[in-house]
């Protein structure tokens, strides 16, 4: 196994303080509310049309139209795996206008890379909300020859399946061959949750790492079921699966990989704004965001697009204090999977 001793020490940092506002340019002297009324506002939807995601982004865009008076003008910006939105959105002006919603899938691993087509820190965007927090899973075949740990751990030559080289899903797949010290590799080029679960049917892969969500439509056709979470808990949304850390023993070191995985690596879908963006502004989005979370109406409208009775929101606060989090412990993150590629992935 490799050796973590730099992580274990990073995940063990509480980050408490958020973003200064340091540099955060003035607003004028009108109220938020009124500095929105009649405006436009440019809102970046960093994922494909039709997704989830996306989904997602056009119920919050019709809640900002509402209660912002402001005419709301959503674009899909999807280049790059949503890369060129995100970037959109972080060198925009930061005057409150412009925002964008983000999967957190595509957010971080550029940031755990160090993608130098990624221009943002993701520690500096003002974060105002986060709609779902869907964990990773492993998931196999019904009828597939590997059932167990067990089975796994006896295959020889198993391939394990992903979308690009950098995505979370790979990266899922690396940490699953280590930590269970198998012999297998991860392949890439899989785009798509169909063309994974095709794949696990015809045999061709033993399995995939993804999020429940995006996995739902293969799971309810049984073409592919979760065989564990890539977590130290189980997840409220699916009780009967469980952790990785429940079927093996684990090093303290593991333990607390596996615990930082789980911390940073979730799949949601973020309302985020430029750096800098003045306070005023993005305390008056952030209220509003926190109200929707208390509307019955909008929590109805989320989970019949989701599909789930049970989702996780994170205030603007709780947001950036995980990608907080995830800045201190990125170059360690880095270290260990630019490792892992190089042992695991085909």
């Amino acid at each position: 196994m490799i050796k973590r001793f730099a992580v274990i020490a990073g995940a063990l940092i509480l980050v408490l303080a958020l973003v200064a506002p340091g540099c955060t340019p003035e607003s004028d002297s009108v109220a938020p509310a009124d500095f929105y009324r009649g405006k436009t506002i440019d809102l970046a939807i960093c994922a494909k049309a039709g997704t989830v995601e996306d989904l997602v982004a056009r119920i919050i865009v019709s809640y900002l139209n509402r209660d912002t008076g402001a005419n709301v003008v959503a674009a899909t910006r999807t280049g790059a795996g949503g890369l060129d939105g995100m970037n959109y959105v972080y060198k925009a002006k930061p005057d409150g206008l412009t925002l964008g919603t983000v999967p957190t899938g595509k957010l971080v691993p550029n940031k755990v890379f160090d993608d130098p087509a990624a221009i943002y820190e993701i520690e500096n965007f003002s974060y105002i909300m986060s709609v779902g927090q869907f964990r990773y899973y492993f998931l196999i075949s019904p009828q597939g020859s590997c059932q167990s740990i067990a089975d796994l751990q006896a295959g020889q030559d198993l391939k394990i399946g992903a979308s690009s080289p950098s995505g979370a899903f790979c990266l899922g797949g690396l940490m699953i061959i280590d930590l269970m010290d198998l012999d297998a590799k991860v392949v890439t080029g899989l785009a798509g949750d169909s063309n994974r679960a095709l794949a696990v049917e015809r045999g061709e892969i033993i399995g995939y790492c993804s999020n429940i969500l995006g996995a739902k439509g293969s799971i309810e056709a049984g073409l592919v079921k979760p065989m564990f979470m890539l977590a130290t808990e189980r997840d409220p949304l699916n009780p009967d699966v469980p952790a990785i850390t429940e079927l093996m023993e684990f090093s303290d070191e593991d333990l607390a990989l596996v615990s930082l995985w789980e911390t940073t690596f979730f799949h949601s879908n973020i309302l985020l704004a430029p750096p800098g963006t003045p306070d005023d502004r993005l305390d008056f989005l952030i209220d509003l965001a926190n109200q929707w979370v208390e509307d019955e109406e909008f929590r109805a409208e989320i989970n019949a697009v989701a599909g789930e009775e049970v989702l996780t929101y994170m205030t603007g606060e709780e947001v950036t204090g995980a990608m907080l989090q995830l800045a201190t412990t990125s170059d360690q993150f880095q270290a260990i999977f630019t490792e892992l590629i190089e042992k695991y992935r085909a």
